[in-house]
């Protein structure tokens, strides 16, 4: 899994975070400080309902088939996703040290100067030459190929099928720090058409604005 921050990387770990951090973002103590939209809120809820019945079915011997991993990896994603989006709705100024320590979100030493938010936005292109693979590559928006001072990386954002209208509808992907991001399909994606998202991200998680969205074909 690319960029595994801030999600433990062993599954029975990630599991207990799943858990752990649904609960404590959907608390009513915590949604509205923590910005969770109602749409986030009931997203989280039957992600974390779908992973955890997949799940135990994978820790069964008896129950762990090709198609319930695929189904529980397919769950873990899409849990992991709407975390991301929910994490970087909330203002850095917002967390507290318990928010933090929950929610595997240290803040970063900024004995340096601090970054600024990225206020340019980068363009994407996509090498399609390839079988099921996409090669993603990204420079600023002024043509150079380095990225803005104080950008970490570019985040990579994609919907398969039909054009995204709102960032809800896309799956991160990655926030690769140099220019070049493979993303490898199945089979049965063969000729569909992929929509890309992209935005910079600085050393302190702030993002930039959307780039223009730039759509490839999986080459079959």
């Amino acid at each position: 899994m690319p960029h595994n921050k801030p999600f433990p990387s062993k599954e029975a770990d990630l599991n207990n975070y799943f858990i752990l951090v649904v609960a404590y973002l959907i608390a009513a103590a915590n949604k509205t400080r923590l910005l969770v939209s109602a749409a986030n809120e009931t997203k989280l809820i039957a992600q974390l309902a779908t992973w955890n019945t997949t799940y135990a079915l994978t820790t069964n011997v008896n129950t762990r088939t090709k198609t319930a991993t695929d189904n529980k990896d397919i769950a873990r994603e899409d849990l992991m996703t709407t975390i991301r989006k929910v994490y970087a709705d909330i203002p850095n100024s917002a967390l507290t040290t318990a928010d933090r320590n929950t929610l595997n979100l240290p803040e970063a030493n900024y004995s340096r100067t601090a970054a600024r938010v990225p206020n340019t936005k980068p363009i994407a292109q996509v090498d399609t030459s390839n079988r099921l693979v996409h090669e993603v590559s990204f420079t600023n928006e002024d043509g150079s190929a380095a990225k803005p001072t104080g950008v970490h990386g570019c985040q990579i954002w994609m919907k398969i099928g039909t054009a995204a209208v709102d960032p809800d509808e896309l799956k991160y992907l990655g926030t690769p720090t140099n220019s070049n991001y493979e993303v490898s399909f199945k089979g049965e994606d063969a000729g569909k058409n992929v929509y890309y998202w992209l935005r910079w991200e600085n050393t302190r998680g702030e993002t930039g604005p959307w780039s223009d969205a730039v759509m490839a074909t999986v080459t079959g």
